[in-house]
């Protein structure tokens, strides 16, 4: 009987504090955050365009953010991927399987980035995040020396908007 009532006051207390902690999160300055990116119209439209970023605290806006910097990378790499396999211009080809290259550490660092989401090491998701933004550097890079796909160039800069927009959460976490 007296496990019962110390297991049950143990729940109790734990139960209470998951509640305490809960009405802690406050939601992220969005305006602040976009004040500080590198791109603050598009901050402010992808904030405005997600639904799920409105009252989000800054550790749900981390998540989201750099979950839309995960699925841009994926798209772009299997984009740029059919391009380089249907490509016959050998520069343009090299250009495309490079950026193949690159978008494939691009994508582990983000995966390396989220470790350090989950485990809440802001630091260390800026600095994976700031090394995945390199990847698409590269790529634009050696695409500008071709005549490449424009849509390349525009998605390789979302991208970039995207991770700065994580960057600038990380450092506020």
């Amino acid at each position: 009987m007296a496990t019962y009532m110390m297991n049950n006051l143990l729940v109790s207390c734990l139960m209470f504090f998951v509640m305490i902690g809960s009405l802690n999160a406050k939601p992220a300055d969005t305006k602040a955050i976009c004040g500080k990116a590198k791109n603050p119209s598009f901050c402010t439209n992808y904030m405005k365009s997600n639904p799920k970023t409105s009252g989000a605290d800054i550790k749900t806006l981390a998540t989201i953010t750099l979950g839309s910097a995960q699925t841009s990378a994926s798209t772009l790499l299997t984009k740029i991927q059919s391009l380089a396999t249907r490509e016959t211009n050998p520069a343009l080809k090299k250009g495309y399987t490079s950026c193949v290259e690159q978008y494939k550490n691009t994508i582990s660092s983000l995966d390396e980035a989220g470790n350090s989401l989950t485990s809440g090491d802001g630091p260390g998701l800026n600095i994976k995040v700031s090394a995945a933004m390199e990847g698409p550097t590269t790529c634009q890079d050696g695409l500008s020396k071709v005549k490449a796909d424009p849509s390349i160039v525009k998605d390789n800069g979302d991208f970039q908007n995207i991770c700065g927009i994580v960057l600038v959460i990380s450092n506020m976490m």
